[in-house]
């Protein structure tokens, strides 16, 4: 590695030298703020006639064609393309040093590399880049490109100094560059890389994998992958998806819980563990891409799995979508019939949409996708994994009738109540519909007049009491024109509706009133429990409670006696619950010592475990912790210290 300080025009003045931003860096990003401030850094260095720091640039350096220099940009792109930009802007607005600029800062003139251009962007900007260069910008050519050359030239012309005086104040712009090798005894690129990008305006996940996989490569094949994989991946996805993308990819892989803030450095030990090479890496991307784009559409090619897909993602529960690519992968390997993925993907819908209902807390459902992505150990039966995951806290079906008699649909996060209306509706006819153009409407409205309280008893109160319940809602185009009509009024809307369940309504009461709403939240439940009938999750007695069970779940171990406690991938045989609470602790003490503080700053684990010892039993680091206690209070005990740790998902046990 070399290092110095230098100043810019020096570095740019090197003869027969391309400046190329690799195929795996950002697009060109600089936005007014950023530009605008390097102009004025200009304006004070005109003024005080003082040398102005302005960042470093890290690149890796080839020998091209003619012997030129490459030097391939790791860091500081958006710096040294917007500089280049300026330095075309003050050529253009000063015809005494334009052919200084150009020769000297500018092009190449003995080299035909990259039409004679020093700097060579990544291709989604090279053509606008060029453009600006050779003075061919279009008036509707919209570009970060185009849109700041105009701007400073635009500054440049707004401002008290000259051209002259500004490009000569350019001569007091000093930088360090950081030159590396790739010879792979040396320093590594990419860890220089990330110390670089630690601080500032961080890159996304996605672009911190994407210059992991391309980085170490050398250019043909860097832009053989990025156009043949990465590309084609972005054009999926916005920034934010992809990175979910990524994190999802990697519970599926790792069977472990993935942070938005983790997902790089655990994709790096995904792809170190698995020992795949850059290609290996970026085809599975590729393949498990897409299936994920099936997911956020809702388009995977089979019409009821796209239907439970829509649904799902209706009720904003994307943290199924690892499991997902697994069921698609599967089917696709012809490891499962479709038929059997339609089931599964069903069953979570029904259970999504129940949990939802009853107003249950959904953060079981991280854990269990994790559980259920690893396969191997669902034994070949992957349905009674998952309803054995789900048994605990499936919703049965009186709970969920109760809740929709009681709970405001309406109201409910992720438009539920149009979601359950639009389920209904598609169960009930074959007429396409297209629900986008569809509002809620509330039967009995939202604001009553004094006619709504003169016709029904206790108006409102039973407005109160069920007006967002789903017996007092439906389906329709004409919301606003409806607004509180009374009930007779609206009959004559319902009546030429093209919703069968707005229809209904005219045709099945002459009034509305609690009653009414009453009958009518019975008939759509019943609708509702036909569509999605509760599993068969009793058949699972207490012979199949024998197996493996996260330590979240809630699992009746009265009798039992555990066979093995894993964690994280360590398996440990125990035959006592008393053994498996020391394994336990023995083990969060070898990975991080740290953990018992966080045990110890928790008054009730700090008593129980540390300060009653009538039964004690000794650790590997010499402490004493009490273990006389039952089946059920140990694994409450190693469920909440797994929570506290943030480990729960890597830690289940099994049963005898």
């Amino acid at each position: 590695m070399k290092a110095d300080s230098i100043y810019l025009f020096d570095f740019l003045g090197n003869g027969k030298t391309i400046f190329e931003i690799p195929v795996f860096q950002r697009n060109y990003e600089w936005g007014k703020e950023q530009c605008e401030q390097l102009f004025n850094d200009l304006i004070n260095v005109a003024k005080s006639k003082m040398d102005h720091f302005i960042g470093a640039v890290v690149y890796v350096t080839e020998t091209g064609s003619k012997m030129s220099h490459i030097y391939r940009i790791i860091d500081g792109q958006q710096r040294l393309t917007s500089l280049t930009l300026l330095l075309k802007a003050l050529a253009d607005a000063d015809e005494q040093n334009k052919a200084e600029i150009e020769e000297q800062y500018l092009t190449n003139k003995y080299l035909e590399d990259n039409n004679h251009l020093k700097l060579k962007p990544v291709e989604h900007d090279y053509d606008n880049f060029v453009s600006v260069m050779n003075n061919m910008v279009e008036a509707n050519q919209v570009s970060k490109i185009s849109e700041n050359y105009s701007l400073f030239r635009n500054l440049i012309e707004d401002s008290d100094l000259s051209a002259t005086e500004l490009y000569e104040a350019m001569h007091h712009f000093n930088m360090v560059y950081i030159e590396l090798s790739n010879d792979p005894n040396e320093e590594n690129p990419q860890v220089i890389f990330e110390s670089l990008n630690s601080t500032g305006v961080s890159l996304s996940a996605s672009d911190l994998v994407r210059n992991f996989l391309l980085m170490k490569l050398e250019s043909r094949l860097q832009s053989e992958l990025y156009k043949k994989y990465w590309v084609r991946i972005e054009r999926m996805f916005s920034t934010n998806v992809f990175a979910e993308f990524i994190r999802h990819y990697l519970i599926m892989k790792t069977h472990k819980a993935v942070k938005r803030n983790n997902v790089y450095d655990s994709y790096k030990s995904y792809y170190t563990e698995k020992a795949l090479t850059a290609d290996e890496a970026l085809a599975d991307l590729y393949k498990f891409a897409n299936f994920y784009y099936g997911l956020v559409k809702s388009k995977t090619g089979n019409f009821d799995f796209d239907k439970s897909l829509k649904h799902i993602n209706m009720m904003g529960s994307k943290a199924v979508f690892p499991y997902g690519m697994l069921l698609l992968e599967l089917t696709e390997t012809g490891k499962i019939e479709q038929s059997y993925a339609n089931e599964l993907i069903n069953i979570l819908e029904n259970y999504l949409f129940r949990v939802k209902v009853c107003q249950l807390p959904t953060n079981r459902v991280n854990k269990i996708v994790i559980a259920l992505c690893d396969i191997d150990k669902a034994n070949g039966d992957l349905k009674l994994r998952l309803l054995r995951m789900l048994k605990s806290s499936f919703p049965e079906d009186k709970r969920f009738a109760d809740s929709l008699l009681r709970v405001d649909l309406y109201h409910q996060r992720n438009h539920l109540a149009k979601l359950a209306l639009e389920i209904l509706e598609e169960n009930r006819t074959k007429e396409t519909i297209d629900f986008n153009n569809v509002q809620v409407e509330h039967i009995m409205p939202q604001r009553l007049n004094a006619e709504w309280r003169l016709q029904v008893a206790n108006a409102d109160k039973v407005k109160e009491q069920y007006g967002g319940t789903i017996g007092n809602l439906t389906l329709t185009k004409y919301n606003q024109e409806m607004s509180n009509k009374l009930f007779s009024e609206k009959q004559n809307y319902y009546k030429d509706s093209n919703i069968s369940l707005t229809r209904d309504i005219a045709n099945t009461y002459d009034h509305w009133d609690q009653e009414t709403i009453i009958k009518r939240t019975g008939d759509l439940t019943d609708l509702l429990l036909s569509i999605f009938p509760l599993p068969n999750i009793q058949s699972i007695k207490a012979k199949e409670i024998n197996g493996e069970y996260n330590i979240a779940d809630t699992i009746d171990v009265t009798g039992k006696k555990p066979l093995r406690i894993s964690i994280d991938k360590n398996e440990y045989s125990v035959d006592s619950w008393r053994q498996m609470l020391k394994v336990f602790l023995n083990d969060l003490w070898n990975k991080d010592s740290r953990s018992f503080e966080i045990i110890k700053n928790d008054n009730q684990l700090n008593k129980m475990l540390f300060n009653v010892q009538r039964n004690p039993a000794k650790l590997e680091n010499g402490m004493s912790i009490e273990t006389n206690y039952s089946a059920t209070v140990i694994l409450a005990i190693i469920a909440k210290v797994s929570d506290l740790c943030e480990i729960t998902d890597q830690v289940s046990y099994t049963l005898k």
